[in-house]
């Protein structure tokens, strides 16, 4: 993918919990997504949920357009899920077992601050987890710059690789979901800033 391609992207900061191997190209080869990390059954559970959501979202607008209703009764059903599967997940992931970090996110790819160096060409698995939604991901990427710190870290740059559509489309709507809450929030801030 072009540099000017992948700019494409929404990008946000935000603060994710992040865990990360390296690989080689054969380990991707054989497994669709990474094998690398123990985690529990609940891991993807809201993840998936949210895919199956996104594939029902068109059968309850058609639902609403003929049964206000019935659509209502659905989606509160669905709260209902989502609220079970919360519970559930929390307990899954354990968040302070990784690393807890800003990073600068799109779902062509991320940037982050590491205490170790790697090389540009190198590829990595990815375990990734926003904390406010416990949405858990696991990804392959493939590094593409590294640029050192004054603190003796390294600012590492990634390009997502191998992702199934069903995990660019989540993380995607993460990083719209992000930024629309970024806005309204300095929004209040500018109204209250005004006052």
């Amino acid at each position: 993918m072009q540099d000017q391609e992948r700019r494409k992207f929404f990008r946000i900061d935000h603060q994710v919990s992040i865990e990360l191997k390296l690989i080689s190209e054969e380990e991707i080869a054989q497994n669709p997504t990474p094998v690398q990390f123990e985690v529990s059954p609940y891991f993807l559970l809201l993840s998936q949920l949210q895919d199956l959501d996104a594939e029902g979202d068109h059968l309850l607008r058609k639902i609403a357009e003929k049964d206000a209703n019935t659509a209502a009764f659905l989606q509160l059903m669905h709260r209902k899920i989502d609220t079970i599967a919360k519970a559930i997940a929390v307990n899954g992931i354990e968040l302070e077992q990784i690393m807890s970090q800003e990073i600068n996110l799109s779902e062509g790819g991320m940037m982050f601050e590491y205490p170790e160096t790697f090389e540009p060409g190198q590829y990595l698995a990815i375990k990734l987890i926003f904390p406010e939604t416990c949405i858990g991901l696991l990804l392959y990427a493939k590094v593409r710059r590294i640029i050192p710190c004054s603190n003796g870290h390294y600012k590492i740059g990634i390009q997502f690789v191998r992702m199934p559509e069903s995990c660019r489309v989540l993380l995607a709507r993460q990083v719209m979901l992000l930024q629309t809450q970024q806005r309204r929030q300095e929004r209040l801030f500018d109204e209250d800033s005004l006052q």
